[in-house]
C-alpha cells in the first residue's frame, strides 16, 4: 500500500499528470485533454492517497465509512510522527484542492493553470507539486516508523 500511495503521489500525479505538463507548457500533456476535467483526476487521486492512509471514505450520501488505517498503525508506535504525516496529508489535500477551486469557482482549468506566461497559474500547480512531494516525504517517514525500510517510490525518472 506505501509503495503504490508513494508512487502515485510522487511519480504519477506530481511527476508525469502535473510537472511533465507544466513544464512541457503543453496542454497535450495534460491528463485529461479531451475532457477538460484534469482538476477533478488529480483531486480524486489524491482524495485515494489520503484515504487509504487515514482509514476513510466519504460516501456518495455524505456518510464516512471508517476502519483501520496505516495512520493508526504509525501513531501506536509514534504519536508526534503521525501528527506530522496526517498534517501533510490534509495540505496536500487543501492545495490539490485549490486546482478544482480554479476550474469550477475561476473557470481557469488546468490547461490554462499551465499557459506559459501564466504566472501565478504555474505558481498554484508548483504548489500543488510541492505538497505532493512532502506528502511523498511522509509517506516513506510512515514505512520507516512501521519499520519498512526499502520503500522506494516511483519517481518516474524525475528529480524533486
Amino acid at each position: 500500500m506505501l509503495f503504490g500511495m508513494g508512487s502515485l503521489s510522487l511519480g504519477e500525479l506530481a511527476g508525469e499528470r502535473m510537472k511533465v505538463a507544466l513544464e512541457a507548457n503543453s496542454t497535450e500533456d495534460e491528463h485529461d485533454c479531451f475532457s477538460d476535467n484534469t482538476h477533478n483526476s488529480h483531486f480524486y487521486n489524491e482524495q485515494g492517497i489520503y484515504n487509504v492512509m487515514t482509514g476513510t471514505y466519504q460516501r456518495v450520501d455524505g456518510s464516512t465509512l471508517t476502519g483501520p488505517s496505516v495512520l493508526d498503525l504509525v501513531k501506536d508506535k509514534n504519536t508526534d510522527a503521525a501528527e506530522a504525516i496526517k498534517a501533510s496529508f490534509e495540505q496536500a489535500q487543501q492545495q490539490v484542492k485549490t486546482l478544482v477551486v480554479s476550474a469550477e469557482e475561476n473557470n481557469v482549468h488546468f490547461d490554462q493553470l499551465i499557459a506559459a506566461g501564466n504566472r501565478e497559474g504555474n505558481q498554484l500547480v508548483n504548489a500543488s507539486i510541492a505538497a505532493l512531494v512532502d506528502q511523498t516525504k511522509h509517506i516513506e517517514q510512515a514505512a520507516q516508523v512501521i519499520g519498512i525500510d526499502n520503500l522506494n517510490p516511483d519517481t518516474a525518472d524525475h528529480q524533486f
